[in-house]
C-alpha cells in the first residue's frame, strides 16, 4: 500500500497535536474549586477566594436555592481560602471546598486562629508559607475533629465526614446537624454549638476556644427525630450583617403563633441585647450571634447576627 507525502505530513501533524493536548491535560481541563456553603439552610449572596500568591480577592456568586459556587482558578496560586459571610474553609489545590461551620474549625485549628480578628487579619494579608502550613494541618485538624465531636457526628451519621470534601445534600447528614446545632463565635474565640430543637433546645452540644479543638468539650448531644420538628415560628429576618463601631439595631419580628414569644439572645453575656419586642442591639465586637424566638410551647427559631469589622463579615 502505497502512502503519499502529503498523508505523512498530516499524520504527522495531528500525532503532535494529540501528543500536545495530553501533556497539557486536554483542552477543558479548567482548573476550578466548587463547593456547597451552608449553614443549615444554603447560604446565598457571595463566596471569595484568596491565593497563596495574594492575588486580588475573587468572587462568586453563591446559588440561593443550592449553595453551590465555583471558581476558575486559572492562574492563581494554591492552596487557597475561601470565605462566605462568616465562614472559612481552605483548598490545597483544585476540587472540593465546602464552606460551613465544621470547615471553619478545622481552618481555624489548623491556623491556630484565636479569634475571628486575627483569622480575618491574615486573610487580608496571606503569605504563602503560613497558606502551605494551614494547608498541611488540614489532614490533622480533621482526624481531631472526629475525635472530639464523635458523639455528635455520630448521632448525625456522618462520623467519617470531611466537611470540606463531602458531598453535601441539603436537609440531610451534616447540613441536617446545621439546622439543628447552630454555632457561635463571641469576641474571644469561644465557640458554642448549641441545640435549637428538640428536647435539648437551648443547651450546648460543644464548647471551646476556635483555635484549639482538643481544648473544647462536648455538652448535650440528642438524638434528631426521623421527621424535623416545626416550631411554628417563623423570625424575619433570618440573617443580619452588621458592623461594630456603628451603632445598630435590628427590629425581629416572629410570626406564626397567636401567643407572645420570649426573645432572647446567645451568648448570653456578649452577644448583644433584645427587647421584649424583638428588638435588638449588637454588640461592639465582632462574632456570630443567635437571637432565638420562643414560644408559649416551649418551641424555638433562630436568627444569625454575623457582627464584621471594617468591611469584613466576622
Amino acid at each position: 500500500m502505497k502512502t503519499n507525502k502529503f498523508t505523512l505530513a498530516m499524520y504527522s501533524i495531528l500525532s503532535v497535536a494529540v501528543l500536545t493536548l495530553y501533556a497539557c491535560g486536554g483542552s477543558s481541563s479548567t482548573p476550578t474549586v466548587s463547593g456547597v456553603a451552608s449553614s443549615g439552610a444554603p447560604m446565598s449572596g457571595t463566596a471569595f477566594l484568596k491565593d497563596s500568591a495574594n492575588h486580588p480577592e475573587m468572587s462568586t456568586a453563591i446559588n440561593a436555592q443550592t449553595g453551590k459556587f465555583s471558581f476558575n482558578v486559572s492562574g492563581k496560586t494554591a492552596p487557597y481560602m475561601l470565605r462566605a459571610g462568616t465562614l472559612y474553609s481552605m483548598s490545597n489545590g483544585p476540587g472540593t471546598a465546602n464552606i460551613n461551620p465544621l470547615s471553619h474549625l478545622m481552618v481555624a485549628n489548623a491556623a491556630g486562629f484565636t479569634n475571628m480578628s486575627s483569622m480575618n487579619a491574615f486573610y487580608n494579608n496571606p503569605n504563602s508559607t503560613q497558606m502551605g502550613t494551614i494547608s498541611a494541618n488540614i489532614g490533622a485538624s480533621l482526624q481531631l475533629m472526629h475525635q472530639t465531636m464523635a458523639q455528635l457526628l455520630n448521632t448525625y451519621g456522618i462520623a467519617n465526614v470531611n466537611p470540606i470534601t463531602a458531598p453535601v445534600t441539603i436537609g440531610q447528614g451534616m447540613d441536617r446537624m446545621f439546622d439543628d446545632v447552630k454555632m457561635t463565635i463571641d469576641a474571644s474565640g469561644m465557640v458554642s454549638m448549641m441545640n435549637v430543637s428538640g428536647t435539648a433546645a437551648g443547651t450546648p452540644a460543644y464548647t471551646g476556644p476556635m483555635g484549639n479543638m482538643s481544648g473544647g468539650m462536648m455538652g448535650t448531644v440528642v438524638t434528631p427525630p426521623t421527621t424535623p420538628p416545626v416550631s411554628g415560628i417563623t423570625i424575619t429576618p433570618s440573617l443580619v450583617r452588621m458592623q461594630v463601631n456603628a451603632t445598630q439595631t435590628q427590629q425581629f419580628t416572629a410570626t406564626g403563633l397567636t401567643t407572645p414569644v420570649t426573645w432572647s439572645v446567645v451568648p448570653a453575656t456578649s452577644g448583644g441585647s433584645v427587647t421584649a419586642t424583638g428588638l435588638y442591639t449588637g454588640p461592639n465586637v465582632q462574632g456570630m450571634y443567635l437571637v432565638i424566638a420562643t414560644g408559649a410551647d416551649g418551641k424555638t427559631a433562630t436568627a444569625t447576627v454575623q457582627m464584621g469589622s471594617g468591611g469584613m463579615m466576622m
